[in-house]
């Protein structure tokens, strides 16, 4: 019996220790599996991707902006985190087309990420905001979207709203433009001008693409914003151009294009207080001045003549030949001369709708600024021909001149002097081109005899107070 009973106590302490070396074995484990870095974990976790899945900190603040608030979308999930910043306003139809942007955008990096083979990739979706306010009730609002989906770059493309928060409506840019596809056209010229000009894009451009997404339609041009003096545009990246270039942003100033747009949205153009006569009104002066140029050849030895009679000149200048020769138009400026607007191509003004007249000023302008850096500060209307309309669209002094010299019509050195002699007087402005050589074979005789009479050679801004 002792020996029967010393077994089966034998027997209890087997099964006990060996139920605490299974209970402790459990709770190793359990600890074990529990840790953040245990391998198969993460394997589960990775696989979570779905938007359901994604628990993100939504939260919405105010703004500088009044009716308009900022809301903040944040994920910080290992794999697929993202940030995502959108405005909001008390206009339903606005907001429901913000969110639906949104929603496309994080449906779409979230299953690209699912559909990812490499399970340890990360990726990112960041989108955000900036907002440009216009006049007193309108809003530009710029979403920038950077997705990463573990490719070897990220994506950045970008999507715009323009809104009337008075009322909440969206802004087309049909609304924009009037709903005039003349104006479409031109508008559709000045962006491809200017992305073809732009010598950042020089070398990166995607030249079909570049005429394809150009072309004027509507559907082209329905990214943009007003922010401060300019209508800009935007491009995703590798939509016109290689990765180097970015995304591209049109910057087209509301002065230029201002009669292209709805009267809604036109900028004041505000014409410059006369300039004040402070000089001696009996002083001899005369003004000489040079039309259709830059010439390469006929301008520098126009230059040259000029300043050997320490002479000053306005020169208006074409948009279309400043385009080809900036250097010449910078020449003429850095030797104190000053420049003016001549339209873009020569064209009877007066023969043109309103808004094609106003574009051949304003293309000319962004032209000159591009070249020189500054404004053309006169403005002289091909041939003389202009208009009341017109000259009220103009921002600054529409001139003409007193003395013709005919060098366009007879084309000889010779006749230059006879014609500024015969219709000589105080104050004149003499018209002349700085495309004939017979026009700059000529002037060194006009000068040194205007110079002989005492005539001092200024330029048209300054010639003006005494013309009142």
């Amino acid at each position: 019996m002792p020996e029967r009973r010393r077994r089966r106590r034998g027997q209890k302490i087997d099964f006990l220790l060996i139920g605490l070396i299974i209970t402790l074995s459990t709770i190793i484990l359990v600890i074990i599996l529990s840790k953040d870095d245990f391998k198969f974990q993460k394997i589960s976790a990775s696989k979570e991707t779905t938007s359901d899945s994604i628990k993100s900190n939504l939260s919405t603040e105010s703004s500088a902006f009044p009716g308009i608030r900022i809301v903040t979308d944040v994920s910080n999930d290992k794999r697929t985190p993202f940030a995502i910043h959108y405005p909001e306003t008390d206009n339903e139809a606005f907001n429901d087309a913000v969110l639906q942007y949104i929603k496309d955008s994080k449906e779409n990096y979230l299953a690209s990420m699912k559909k990812n083979k490499d399970k340890k990739a990360k990726g990112e979706l960041n989108i955000s905001l900036e907002t440009f306010p216009y006049q007193k009730h309108y809003y530009s609002f710029v979403l920038t979207t950077m997705l990463y989906t573990g490719g070897a770059n990220h994506e950045v493309s970008t999507k715009t709203f323009f809104i009337n928060n008075e009322t909440g409506e969206l802004i087309s840019i049909q609304a924009l433009l009037h709903n005039d596809e003349n104006n479409l056209s031109t508008l559709a010229t000045h962006v491809r001008n200017d992305l073809q000009r732009n010598p950042q894009l020089k070398d990166e451009l995607i030249q079909d693409e570049l005429l394809k997404v150009t072309e004027p339609k509507w559907s082209n041009f329905n990214r943009f914003a007003i922010v401060d003096d300019s209508l800009q545009f935007y491009f995703d990246e590798y939509e016109i151009a290689s990765g180097a270039a970015g995304a591209p942003i049109v910057k087209l100033p509301l002065s230029l294009i201002n009669p292209l747009l709805a009267p809604d949205f036109q900028i004041a153009m505000e014409k410059p207080a006369k300039p004040i006569n402070t000089g001696d009104p009996n002083a001899k002066r005369i003004a000489l001045t040079f039309d259709d140029g830059p010439h390469p050849k006929v301008t520098e030895q126009i230059l040259d003549t000029l300043d050997k009679y320490h002479a000053k000149a306005t020169f208006f200048m074409l948009g279309s030949r400043v385009q080809y020769y900036p250097d010449i138009a910078r020449d003429v400026l850095a030797r104190g001369h000053e420049i003016g607007n001549h339209s873009w191509n020569h064209p009877v003004l007066t023969k043109l709708s309103l808004e094609s007249a106003i574009n051949q000023c304003t293309s000319t302008v962004a032209e000159i600024e591009k070249a020189i850096n500054q404004k053309p500060t006169v403005f002289r209307p091909p041939y003389g021909a202009t208009n009341d309309a017109i000259n009220a669209q103009i921002p600054v002094p529409v001139v003409l001149w007193t003395i013709d010299t005919l060098d366009w019509k007879h084309r000889d050195a010779q006749q230059l002097l006879p014609n500024i002699k015969n219709n000589l007087h105080n104050n004149a402005i003499v018209l002349m081109h700085d495309i004939h050589q017979s026009t700059a074979d000529g002037l060194d005789a006009a000068l040194a005899y205007l110079q002989g009479q005492g005539y001092e050679f200024v330029t048209v801004s300054e010639i003006l107070p005494y013309r009142q």
